[in-house]
């Protein structure tokens, strides 16, 4: 909240590897102290799995509903959201290299994070599904605001997405690669469309 009250004051954005190394620290802090808590509470998240024909298409069905937010027609007008997407996108093959890194960061930390950690503590604190998943994908949304509210918004839609993937396949793994995709696809596409604005221009 703090961040996002400061960029709307205005100013330069910070630059593409201040964000990624931003993002590293931060996903290495958050992932590092979930196992911390798991390790404590004894809260075991990753059980032995073996895909199924049956996973594989929540998570392509989850990936592609994600996905659509890319179509034109299902954009939502937000200019804040769009110019702070940019400034993310990476432009050189190194920031692509580093990119996807970040994206397999985000793919583990943040689902062991929100759709694991928070997810259980807030299950056994408040029981029940729905109020603990939503109030971890507000939570998830908010973590966003970088991005702008409307942005943000998108952010806690896709987080309750995952938990829904989560309670239909009952492991963490599909929801991690439909995250580690759905960013890493995104962040490609507004690449190329920056690059295509860049040279129209």
């Amino acid at each position: 909240l703090r961040q996002s009250r400061k960029l709307a004051v205005g100013g330069p954005l910070p630059s593409r590897t201040r964000l990624y190394s931003s993002a590293l620290v931060t996903h290495a802090a958050i992932a590092f102290l979930s196992l911390a808590v798991m390790k404590e509470m004894g809260m075991r998240l990753f059980w032995p799995y073996s895909l199924t024909i049956w996973h594989a298409g929540v998570g392509l069905l989850a990936l592609g509903a994600g996905l659509s937010l890319l179509l034109k027609r299902f954009q939502i007008d937000n200019p804040l959201g769009k110019e702070r997407a940019k400034a993310i996108a990476p432009r050189t093959p190194a920031e692509h290299a580093l990119f996807y890194v970040i994206c397999l960061s985000a793919g583990f930390a943040e689902e062991l994070v929100y759709r694991g950690v928070l997810f259980t503590l807030l299950t056994a604190l408040i029981g029940g599904w729905w109020i603990p998943a939503l109030l971890a994908s507000i939570v998830f949304g908010i973590v966003h605001l970088f991005q702008g509210w409307k942005s943000a918004s998108i952010a806690g839609l896709m987080g309750l997405r995952e938990h829904l993937v989560v309670g239909i396949t009952g492991t963490l793994f599909i929801p991690m690669v439909v995250h580690f995709l759905h960013d890493a696809i995104t962040g490609s596409v507004i690449a190329y469309r920056v690059r295509a604005a860049q040279q129209a221009a």
